[in-house]
């Protein structure tokens, strides 16, 4: 029994002199402050997605550019009220205005269907044979766009 306990003794004797010395401990720090110091970077490219939001809302724009100019294409009448847009469509009243801070579409004055989110300020306004529609959302990214009908080139034709 007495010699299991010597060896025992030896063995810590042994690893207690090969401990850390003042130059690896200031290499491991360093090493330590170098991944640290990358730390605020990578929580804010984590955290900020303002830029990819703004890009999500450009595409979201042009979605719901293409869809309304299909539908002013499709429609019978046109008219600009209250700054709201009002489409006549195969005996329907379709009407896009600002709701809370969403620009929404309404069939009759009925429903309730977003079509564009995060809107800051819109303004629709009549322009010969259409409407213009200039839009600030709530990155202020400026949208406009000039909706044509093409009901009087068909007045024309006949």
């Amino acid at each position: 029994m007495k010699m299991c306990l010597k060896q025992s003794k030896k063995n810590v004797k042994y690893l207690n002199n090969r401990g850390f010395t003042m130059l690896e401990m200031l290499f491991a720090f360093s090493i330590f402050l170098l991944i640290v110091s990358f730390f605020p970077i990578t929580m804010k490219f984590l955290l900020d997605n303002d830029q990819q939001d703004a890009r999500t809302k450009s595409m979201e724009w042009h979605v719901f550019v293409n869809q309304l100019k299909k539908e002013l294409r499709l429609s019978e009448g046109l008219a600009v009220t209250n700054n709201s847009l009002l489409l006549k469509k195969h005996g329907q009243d379709i009407l896009y205005e600002k709701y809370g801070s969403n620009l929404r579409r309404r069939v009759d004055y009925k429903g309730h269907e977003v079509v564009f989110q995060g809107v800051k300020s819109f303004q629709f306004s009549q322009i010969q044979d259409g409407a213009r529609l200039i839009l600030t959302d709530s990155y202020n990214q400026a949208y406009s766009v000039s909706l044509y009908s093409y009901l009087s080139l068909e007045k024309e034709d006949d």
